[in-house]
């Protein structure tokens, strides 16, 4: 079993992200019934060189706006949410987006992720309450992050282009580092 966040997209090989759809779709059908009724929605994006590409519609070559919601907070203008019921659907999905993600060869690594992945599933639990027939809804999102890996520039052997992205890919590893320290300081004066 592969403990990476994609994996292969193979039996036993999958990693964290199909592996969380697989036992979310499993739970569903354990616990769905007339009275509880789940929706899943996901989406796939990758962020390259500082912009933002769909991955489940790669036709939407745009790079994509992330902006502000006053209530929801960061969201990506104009990203593609798609409805999917089953493990399956996702499996397809993840395939599809994985084709269109950008990879190249570095002296590290034949396949090298050269942009950062965020596949994130939206799960919506509906129950009705069979007494009062009122409807309540409830709304998770999770996201889930592939990143691109770090390798140091005089290994790859990188030039040009391949600089250009592991500069970008460096230093957003860096700026994201920064984040989790400064949260992590958070949590210890508490």
């Amino acid at each position: 079993r592969s403990y990476t966040m994609m994996g292969r997209q193979e039996e036993g090989q999958e990693g964290i992200i199909p592996i969380i759809c697989k036992d979310l779709f499993k739970k569903i059908h354990e616990t769905a019934s007339d009275d509880l009724k789940y929706t899943v929605e996901v989406s796939y994006m990758e962020i390259y060189c500082e912009r933002v590409r769909d991955l489940v519609n790669p036709k939407n070559k745009g790079n994509l706006r992330v902006r502000e919601h006053p209530l929801l907070g960061p969201y990506v203008e104009d990203l593609s949410k798609l409805a999917v019921s089953s493990y399956e659907d996702i499996h397809d999905l993840i395939d599809e987006g994985n084709k269109a993600r950008t990879v190249a060869a570095t002296n590290m690594n034949e396949t090298s992720s050269r942009s950062h992945a965020v596949f994130t599933i939206f799960f919506t639990q509906t129950k009705q309450d069979s007494m009062t027939d009122l409807v309540a809804e409830k709304v998770s999102k999770i996201s889930l992050v592939d990143l691109a890996g770090s390798e140091r520039a005089d290994s790859t052997g990188a030039k040009g282009m391949r600089l250009k992205e592991g500069a970008n890919i460096n230093k957003s590893l860096t700026t994201l580092g920064k984040v989790i320290s400064a949260l992590a300081e958070v949590v210890r004066r508490i």
